[in-house]
């Protein structure tokens, strides 16, 4: 006797004069019944995506790093202004973040992301003319639409993290960060080819070096357009819905409400203040090291150092962030921030070696808690309140970065070096306070909101 095969769902059946299809339930399964949040099939292309726009957007905006002094000196005609491009630079990076996470809000990750790229662009045209046309007021102009592609390069991490499940954000944050650090290397090494086809179209050097911004700006705003389907943030909202099956909806709170939050609180307060301890003492240090009789090129390897501890720690700071979590991260941060900023202080002003080991704790240090503060203030938000609130944090953390700037700069005038690293390291001394007084009520608070 011919035995009959298992029904299967949605089967065809075949009976005289009438075709049926046969409906079933699926099985009751571990998958089927698990509520654990799945990773999308397409989170593979879309981490490449944003990894590979963060190296061409960081390529670019590094270019602005360093030419964006001697462009000013060159139209001025003096140093004394030497510092107003990176600095109004990083206020359009400051204050850009407001309303392109609104933007992301509203119409998703990639129109905003594909916006600040493209405004960029237009920044770096800009600058390019102010070259040629000798006007400063129209550099500065041209320099804040350009700090815009630093908007977009961090808010990127965010949209890693929507395409990630909580176990994953860490690694998922660093990675987009790390992405930074390739772009910063490869910017500069492609100044003298850059150089040469401007000089075919008559460009001046200056302008010439612009060129890489513009195509890293353009292939960026490209990869984002192209590939950034389907939307990190319309991903986040479904790995949340599957999760919220059979509980009632939660509306976005408001901003009150969040800001009240104790993860919230933590986040913003571990981003911001280890923005202005990190900026405020390493912003000032070449003025440091000349000052001691250092050479250029000692400076110059205390800067690079310093920069490659704040992005290449990025993968292992997201492994352990995801590993031990998020507060302990925090901690850890801390920690190694207040380490450094004592030994640079500490340490003889003739010895380069403990002073640029110094700088380059300092930009570990920041980046441990960098990446566990963004992974922090996003598992405390639904996906309904991430974009706006992510936004306003990059806000308050440039906000602080160029406040920090400006102090470091006047404290180290009247105080001095150590007294500087001093103060930074007491301020860190309040996230990390916080992170351990109130970790009963942080405990009752782990669960993810999306």
């Amino acid at each position: 006797m011919r035995r009959r095969s298992p029904d299967r769902a949605n089967d065809f059946a075949d009976f005289p004069g009438l075709a049926v299809y046969r409906v079933q339930s699926a099985p009751y399964t571990d998958d089927a019944m698990s509520t654990a949040p799945r990773t999308p099939p397409s989170r593979g292309r879309l981490m490449w995506t944003l990894f590979a726009a963060q190296v061409c957007g960081s390529t670019g905006h590094s270019i602005g790093m360093a030419i964006g002094g001697i462009m000013a000196a060159g139209i001025t005609g003096t140093n004394t202004w030497s510092g107003m491009p990176v600095a109004v630079g990083a206020l359009g990076t400051a204050l850009a973040s407001w309303p392109l996470s609104r933007l992301m809000e509203r119409s998703g990750r990639r129109p905003g992301l594909a916006l600040g790229y493209g405004l960029a662009v237009l920044g770096a045209l800009v600058a390019m003319a102010a070259v040629t046309t000798r006007s400063f007021p129209l550099l500065l102009g041209g320099m804040a639409l350009f700090g815009v592609s630093q908007t977009s390069n961090l808010l990127a991490r965010y949209a890693a993290a929507d395409v990630s499940s909580g176990a994953q954000r860490g690694r998922a944050m660093g990675l987009i960060v790390w992405g930074s650090s390739a772009g910063s290397i490869l910017g500069p090494n492609l100044m003298e080819p850059a150089l040469r086809l401007g000089g075919s179209f008559g460009l001046a050097p200056e302008a010439s070096a612009f060129l890489i911004s513009v195509a890293g700006y353009v292939v960026a705003a490209l990869l984002v357009e192209l590939f950034l389907r389907p939307d990190p943030l319309a991903v986040a909202r479904q790995l949340h819905a599957s999760v919220s099956i059979g509980r009632p909806a939660e509306p976005a709170r408001g901003l009150g409400e969040i800001l009240a939050d104790v993860r919230v609180q933590l986040a913003l307060a571990t981003l911001t203040i280890s923005q202005f301890v990190m900026i405020s003492t390493t912003s000032t240090s070449p003025v440091y090291l000349h000052d001691q009789g250092h050479t250029v090129q000692t400076i110059g390897l205390a800067v690079s150092l310093h920069l490659g501890g704040m992005y290449v720690a990025s993968p292992l700071s997201g492994w352990l962030c995801d590993r031990l979590g998020r507060l302990p991260m925090i901690g850890v941060g801390a920690l190694v921030l207040i380490g450094a900023v004592m030994l640079a202080g500490l340490a003889p002003g003739g010895d380069r070696a403990l002073v640029i080991l110094g700088l380059f704790l300092n930009g570990v240090g920041w980046n441990f808690a960098f990446v566990a503060g963004s992974a922090l203030l996003t598992d405390a938000l639904s996906p309904a309140e991430r974009a706006s609130t992510q936004g306003l944090a990059d806000l308050f953390m440039g906000l602080m970065g160029a406040f920090g700037s400006a102090a470091g700069g006047m404290i180290l005038g009247v105080w001095g070096f150590a007294v500087l690293n001093a103060i930074g390291a007491a301020l860190v001394l309040g996230p990390l306070g916080a992170t351990l007084l109130r970790r009963p009520a942080l405990a009752n608070l782990s669960t993810p909101r999306g």
